[in-house]
């Protein structure tokens, strides 16, 4: 499963190195743009890619399974593939809009490009306009396509446009249609519930949809806010969950429900936050036609409300979030967290890559920067393009934190089965690191977040977890180096005989 996000930066093309070629990801060894044969294969490619949403992208300088094959200097001009270049080249040979984004790296000994193709804005697949061909040494012509072609990308190949893919191919369109279809609509209710809370005296609770819009959601929801009664969101959430297993509405329900949690979590209603994250666990526990699939995008949200609580500095709500048991019996192997759960069982189902890296930290950023809802406390003003990754990007720093939290409450405090991996040992180190100066610092925030466990224990966790962290990071270039000195200083009190890390 690639996670289509439109970064080119660093952690991002590391985690690409990660993954196996497949529908959204093309590996090249190498590309000479000044070679006709390699211009109209790159072009097929990257036509193919962008008529599969949600587009993809391609590595010219790597092998598959992350091997690198491009020494450093072999690129003489970097500048040939500029994304405009790019685009430019393969605007030639289509009618349709193409907008590339590339970025050069320089990674150990070797350099790679990294190419993202995003998939068309009007979500329709574009034909070719021309013929794409290259002189064979015997003076024939090999057609790599035709004028009036219809590619798309199927698996790690380009194949012509059939009857089967059409569903796949226009699924993003049809949703941007009814987005639109409804907008008035929902603006209208969304102005209507706004004018109820300002008018009567007594604020009226407004029912919750889970179809409504994220605005005319998040309007409804502080009108019951304002009212005083959870009567209509308990009604939603039992609703929910008895339509969850309905495949069409599925992504719409667990949307809506993280909105909940999220909005209640900002305004500070601790109490239907635990509703709803127990509505998550409930779907969770009964999850219907792909069992791995929905858990993978339940846990996936745990992490968003997870960076939500992180950046509000509402510690204790985080081991809510992270201890809840799963399988829920007393018998067998039960994994103390449910995170760590859908993390082996998406793994096994091949939809998440195992241990290897920060995958799911980047699926959970993608969703968050594509719902405000979801991050009330970060305005759309605050979010960088994908392309231009911030080292102190906000969403992806706090789901680190989260992250690392996680792996030593999981270590510290719970009861059964299982450890985290941390995730976030495929990001530089710095985006982690308050995590650890906070629980080694901060007494309040330490009790709030390991409520039964001693500074032994939570030392002792917080080394084993760093020590996993620095392990897995030599897989993505050793970007973790020690413990800020905060930590190594509380673990050196605590945990002596770990030693130094």
């Amino acid at each position: 499963m690639i996670v289509v996000d439109g970064r080119t930066d660093l952690e991002k093309l590391r985690e690409l190195l990660s993954e196996p070629e497949q529908t959204h990801l093309e590996f090249k060894s190498s590309l000479n743009l000044a070679d006709n044969r390699d211009r109209v294969e790159f072009v097929k490619d990257a036509v193919s890619m962008s008529n599969r949403p949600p587009g993809g992208y391609i590595l010219v300088g790597a092998h598959e399974g992350g091997a690198l094959s491009l020494p450093r200097g072999t690129i003489r001009d970097p500048a040939l593939f500029d994304g405009a270049r790019l685009g430019d080249l393969i605007r030639k040979y289509i009618e349709g809009e193409v907008h590339i984004v590339s970025r050069f790296h320089a990674l150990e000994d070797h350099e790679v490009v990294l190419v993202y193709i995003p998939h068309h804005r009007d979500g329709l697949p574009v034909p070719m306009s021309a013929t794409g061909q290259w002189r064979k040494p015997n003076g024939t012509d090999a057609v790599v396509f035709r004028e009036g072609d219809v590619l798309v990308r199927e698996g790690a190949k380009n194949t012509p446009l059939r009857h089967a893919h059409w569903n796949d191919l226009l699924s993003q369109r049809d949703r941007r249609l009814r987005e639109e279809a409804r907008q008035q609509s929902d603006l209208l209710l969304a102005e209507l519930a706004k004018a109820l809370r300002d008018g009567p005296s007594t604020p009226i609770a407004i029912p919750l949809a889970a179809d409504s819009s994220d605005d005319a959601f998040v309007q409804a929801m502080i009108s019951n806010f304002e009212s005083n009664s959870d009567v209509r969101i308990r009604q939603f959430l039992a609703l929910a969950k008895s339509s969850a297993r309905e495949e069409s509405v599925l992504t719409e329900i667990l949307n809506k429900i993280t909105v909940l949690a999220a909005q209640a979590l900002f305004f500070e209603q601790i109490g239907l936050v635990g509703l709803a994250v127990d509505s998550l666990y409930d779907i969770y526990d009964s999850p219907g036609a792909d069992p791995s699939k929905t858990r993978l995008d339940i846990i996936n949200r745990v992490y968003v409300l997870g960076s939500l609580a992180v950046r509000l500095r509402n510690w204790s709500t985080i081991p809510a979030l992270v201890l809840r048991p799963y399988p829920p019996m007393e018998d067998g192997y039960v994994y103390s967290s449910w995170i760590r759960h859908g993390q082996v069982a998406a793994s096994r189902a091949r939809l998440f890559p195992g241990e290897r890296g920060g995958l799911m930290i980047s699926a959970a950023r993608e969703l968050a920067a594509e719902h405000q809802a979801m991050r009330p406390d970060v305005p759309d003003t605050g979010l960088p393009e994908p392309s231009q990754m911030a080292d102190d990007d906000t969403l992806f720093n706090s789901l680190c934190q989260f992250d690392v939290l996680l792996c030593m409450i999981v270590a510290a405090e719970g009861k059964q089965h299982g450890g985290g991996y941390p995730a976030s040992s495929a990001m530089h180190q710095h985006r982690a690191d308050p995590a650890f100066i906070l629980t080694a610092s901060d007494t309040t925030a330490r009790a709030a977040l390991f409520p039964t466990s001693t500074n032994e224990t939570v030392a002792s966790a917080m080394a084993r977890v760093f020590s996993s962290a620095l392990r897995e990071s030599h897989s993505f270039g050793g970007h973790w180096w020690s413990l800020p000195s905060s930590a190594q200083r509380f673990v050196d009190e605590y945990a002596p005989e770990v030693g130094n890390l």
